[in-house]
């Protein structure tokens, strides 16, 4: 049987189960929201549903009973009724441990409202990335407008409240589910402060009822008006009936033996499916609940299982031994290799997909046994197959609460058994990245699958691995962050968190090391593009210090923390400053690595804006020009960094005047970014700033503020995008100016003097130059 039908064979054993997981594909596929936006015009302001994730719940899974939470049932089905024309429910929190039955529960709560003729939406609240998936496809649904679709499509800070708003005053009778949101901050409005304080998604509105599932039980966190219920475990009898259900070949006519088995269990609706599909399964050697309850009974060495998310070791030990006994009747079926997988797996991202290609590097040369392994694991309800499989791998998820126990038994063995897996851990990521560049397009969607699974390693990993593999781990890491910034993600939560993670990780190294250096350069990198160039610049000559010292001055490492250092300085409006740093960096690149090393030529456009900026634009446009003609040969046509000197150039010729040759040439150099790395990219707004203000420049006022307005929609919240989104803005009031509506072109400048208080600073020169504008008072330093 291959793994394919095995999925079938699953599927329908899994239905019968109480406690089914409930795991979603949890990455958005960006790859194809940048292939329908490519080809728009340089104005047009299409849509186009991005990173849109299904919505239906699984009712597939929902068992054909629900046991042992009758009272639970009875009130959401109460106020699922009290649901009236022009009011709601309010929210529902079904809050308890991994695998207690929380996603049982709202399952039924969804049946139900099906049944009525409601709308029924599932959204898997388990990361930002999936729940901006979720909610995409709930607009696209109601056949929501484009404003209101991109704010939630780029990730505004004020989306919620423009989804909720729309949704309130156009859904009819409806219940919306979000699944897995145990981290609740993914739920608040920035990710960060608590989701009950009304403003961010956990809220209800109009006719729509709103259940949340989690782990945590806080109601502080949820908000005062929410009704949290939390879960426990079933009670003995109802684990027991759930055995019988789900094992009804397995005699015990008295239900006593299922009766203590379940007790052994703890009656954790996630260790009651487990055993009971195990026990219905062909690889068990058992027979019946007593043979199985004395097996749990005889593990030699007690597992010591870390105390998790509030649950008593006790009950996390009982599940834990469940599956290992699970593992070790695999093993003596032959399946030698289930164990090492399943710890292997368990070392990456929980409910989220494993891609078929990290996969396929796990097998380590033993195909035959690698697939045995996965079907046995697939069998007994350890993994789960997602989709169709390639070339015989599919890509594999893992519920939480089995990642959790699978990584406390190899943290517990990790100076011995556990060392080894985690290494293979780290190799198997080191492997699965070696072929990807971080700065070429076309491996980006591949780098946004892997990059919650690097995440999550750079998360738990690092405070028991050894040396040699932390070093290893953290190049992943940087190479991570690399491409997150190519994305277009460098003023995002996800790069910043990855840059924090991986400069947290790095703190077991000494501080001179090559590895911890480079972890703090791109946390300043971080800060930079996140408006603090301030604190980047401490960052950064902290860390040239340390490289100068270890590394040497001529270092390839030591010359790009320079570089880093002299952006920092120039972002503060330093550009004089800047100028005379890079001209003696240049001197030193072209001596160590040659005139035209790409590291070179990227410093040469960085000279030439420092120039540009003190209004030698002819300079400038020279040094872009001679360097765009080498960058097409050393680097290629479609590279992002050819992009931007050939950007750069258009801005510095509209800036002596020639704004017809401008023009031509945003149009000519739209064409390909626009293809390359879509709209909404950095890139592609600081291009679009420029074709704008050349079409101002020739007096078409309408025209540049029509495609500034695209522009500025694509970008979604104003606080995003850094400083061409700030630029675009600025134009933006020029445009609207010359057209008379002089009140409204100040609005939009008080807007742009806010966000650059917040990007560069209240010294800045051109925080400054808007203030005198609005013919405001300046800021005093200090």
């Amino acid at each position: 049987m291959d793994l394919l039908s095995l999925a079938g064979v699953v599927a329908g054993v899994l239905a019968l189960g109480v406690g089914s997981l409930q795991l979603r594909v949890a990455i958005l596929e960006r790859r194809d929201a940048r292939d329908r936006r490519r080809h728009r015009a340089p104005g047009d302001a299409g849509l186009g549903v991005t990173g849109a994730l299904p919505v239906s719940a699984p009712l597939g899974r929902l068992p054909s009973g629900v046991l042992g939470r009758a009272g639970l049932l009875e009130e959401l089905a109460g106020a699922l009724g009290r649901t009236r024309k022009k009011d709601s429910a309010g929210v529902w929190v079904l809050a308890g441990m991994g695998g207690v039955g929380k996603s049982t529960a709202a399952l039924w709560l969804a049946a139900r409202a099906q049944r009525r003729g409601w709308a029924v939406w599932w959204v898997n609240a388990a990361d930002p990335v999936s729940l901006r998936g979720g909610v995409l496809e709930i607009l696209r649904q109601l056949d929501a407008p484009a404003p209101v679709m991109r704010q939630v499509r780029d990730g505004s800070v004020i989306a919620a409240d423009t989804f909720w708003r729309f949704v309130s005053g156009t859904a009819g009778r409806a219940l919306l589910i979000f699944d897995n949101a145990d981290v609740p901050g993914v739920l608040a409005v920035d990710g960060v402060s608590d989701p009950g304080d009304g403003t961010g998604w956990a809220r209800s509105g109009g006719r729509v009822m709103t259940v949340v599932t989690t782990r945590t039980d806080d109601q502080r966190i949820w908000g005062t008006g929410t009704h949290v219920r939390s879960l426990k475990v079933l009670d003995d009898v109802a684990g027991a009936e759930v055995l019988g259900r789900l094992a009804p070949q397995v005699p015990d006519p008295s239900g006593e033996e299922a009766l203590a088995l379940a007790r052994r269990l703890g009656s954790l609706p996630l260790a009651l499916h487990l055993a009971g599909t195990y026990l219905a399964s062909p690889f068990t050697r058992w027979h019946s609940f007593e043979e199985y309850r004395k097996a749990l009974d005889s593990c030699m060495a007690p597992l010591v299982i870390a105390e998790l998310d509030a649950v008593g070791s006790q009950t996390r030990a009982v599940i834990s031994r469940t599956w290992e006994v699970s593992l070790d009747d695999l093993t003596s079926q032959g399946v030698v290799r289930a164990r090492g997988v399943q710890y292997l797996l368990s070392c990456f991202a929980a409910a989220t997909p494993i891609p078929r290609e990290m996969v396929r590097f796990a097998e380590d040369g033993d195909r035959a046994g690698f697939l045995a392994a996965l079907r046995g694991l697939s069998l007994v309800g350890l993994i789960e197959v997602v989709g169709a499989a390639t070339d015989g791998y599919p890509d594999i998820m893992i519920h939480p609460v089995v990642v959790d126990t699978c990584r406390a038994q190899v943290l517990a063995t990790h100076e011995s058994e556990g060392a080894a897996t985690m290494r293979a851990a780290v190799g198997l990521l080191r492997n699965v990245t070696a072929p990807l560049d971080a700065e070429r397009p076309a491996d980006w969607p591949a780098w946004e699958r892997l990059i919650p699974h690097i995440m999550a390693m750079i998360t738990w990993l690092p405070p028991v691995l050894v040396i040699d593999d932390l070093v290893l781990l953290l190049e992943v890491g940087g190479a991570a962050f690399r491409s997150l910034r190519g994305i277009g993600w460098q003023a995002t939560t996800e790069g910043a968190a990855l840059a924090q993670a991986n400069a947290t990780a790095a703190e077991r190294l000494d501080d001179l090391h090559p590895a911890a250096l480079g972890a703090r350069h791109d946390l300043g990198v971080s800060l930079a593009d996140r408006g603090a160039p301030g604190e980047a610049e401490d960052v950064f000559r902290a860390v040239l210090a340390g490289r100068r010292q270890v590394q040497g001055d001529d270092h390839v490492d030591t010359l790009r923390t320079r570089d880093q250092l002299i952006h920092a300085i120039m972002v503060q409006g330093r550009h004089d400053e800047a100028e005379r740093m890079y001209v003696d960096l240049l001197s030193d690149m072209t001596r160590v690595l040659g005139a035209e090393h790409r590291d070179t030529l990227i410093t040469r456009v960085d000279l030439a804006w420092s120039i540009g900026q003190q209004g030698r634009y002819a300079e400038a446009a020279q040094i872009c020009s001679e360097t765009l003609q080498l960058d097409r040969v050393v680097m290629g046509p479609e590279d992002p960094k050819t992009f931007d000197a050939w950007a750069d150039l258009a801005r510095w010729t509209n800036k002596q005047g020639n704004h017809i040759q401008a023009e031509a040439m945003c149009k000519d150099t739209l064409d390909v970014v626009l293809r390359v790395v879509g709209a909404g990219h950095p890139l592609a707004v600081s291009t679009q700033a420029t074709l704008a203000r050349s079409i101002f420049d020739q007096g078409r006022y309408g025209e540049a503020e029509h495609l500034l307005r695209a522009t500025l929609a694509d970008m979604g919240h104003p606080g995003e995008g850094g400083y061409f989104a700030i630029i675009a803005r600025e134009y933006l009031a020029d445009a609207v100016a010359v057209q008379g509506r002089r009140g409204e072109a100040d609005q939009i400048l008080r807007d742009v003097l806010d966000l650059k208080r917040q990007w560069l600073g209240p010294q800045h020169p051109e925080t400054k130059k808007t203030i005198q504008m609005l013919g405001q008072t300046p800021e005093a330093p200090g």
